[in-house]
């Protein structure tokens, strides 16, 4: 069974060639992603809809510059500019902060304000940590590239499912809110198995661990207990 011991050993930083476009469609499928779910709400939002308060918009131009970033991530290192690549990564420390310290407060604003559900609150609430740790865990590994790209996926996934749940087949559909976040997850275990023959340790115990959180934030949130913790967060 793979572990984090057998990801701490030193790798090629050069990409290999299947690899550089597995990588770059997945950032491509983020970015689709993050547009069709918020294309309305934000991206193209009718001039018919009252405005958006200054901080969601900021919130909002911040997240969607850390999935344009991501492709250009993994753009630059398909061309092996692995230097260019290497400076903006402190660009991605400064963003990730960013959005460490804004979701909460636009998550608990929105709920406050009945622009979004309590249960829809947890999901995102719960994202945030989750995304915190794998971009934290990418920064410890970055010399590592295998491990590295593959914590920075899972960070990039760990950020999709606010967009997810508003996408129209999803809305008041759980099993297929699931089932799309599950496309992402597997995606990263699928390609090792065509291209390695193995799993990477990262690809297999982050992807669960992320995925496992799905349903039992879906559970949570019904439940009188989390309404309650809720309803104190936005009084």
């Amino acid at each position: 069974m793979p572990t984090l011991e057998t990801a701490m050993q030193p790798v090629d930083l050069a990409p290999q060639r299947p690899g550089r476009w597995f990588y770059i469609g997945m950032a491509v499928a983020a970015l689709v992603t993050v547009f069709v779910g918020f294309h309305r709400s934000f991206y193209l939002r009718p001039s018919t809809l009252p405005p958006l308060a200054p901080l969601v918009v900021a919130h909002g131009i911040i997240s969607s510059s850390w999935v344009v970033l991501f492709l250009t991530q993994t753009t630059l290192v398909a061309a092996h500019r692995i230097h260019v690549h290497r400076r903006l990564g402190l660009a991605a420390i400064g963003l990730a902060a960013l959005i460490i310290g804004s979701a909460p407060l636009i998550a608990i604003a929105a709920a406050r304000h009945g622009r979004e559900n309590l249960p829809g609150l947890l999901i995102i609430l719960m994202d945030v940590p989750f995304f915190a740790v794998f971009v934290a865990a990418a920064l410890y590994y970055r010399c590592r590239s295998e491990t590295h790209k593959r914590f920075m996926l899972l960070a990039m996934a760990s950020l999709l499912p606010p967009a997810v749940i508003r996408w129209p087949i999803a809305v008041g559909r759980p099993a297929v809110f699931v089932g799309i976040l599950l496309l992402f997850v597997a995606a990263a275990p699928v390609y090792d198995l065509l291209s390695r023959r193995r799993l990477h340790p990262v690809s297999l115990w982050g992807g669960l661990a992320f995925l496992a959180s799905i349903p039992m934030r879906l559970a949570l949130s019904q439940t009188e207990t989390w309404h309650r913790v809720a309803s104190w967060l936005i009084r």
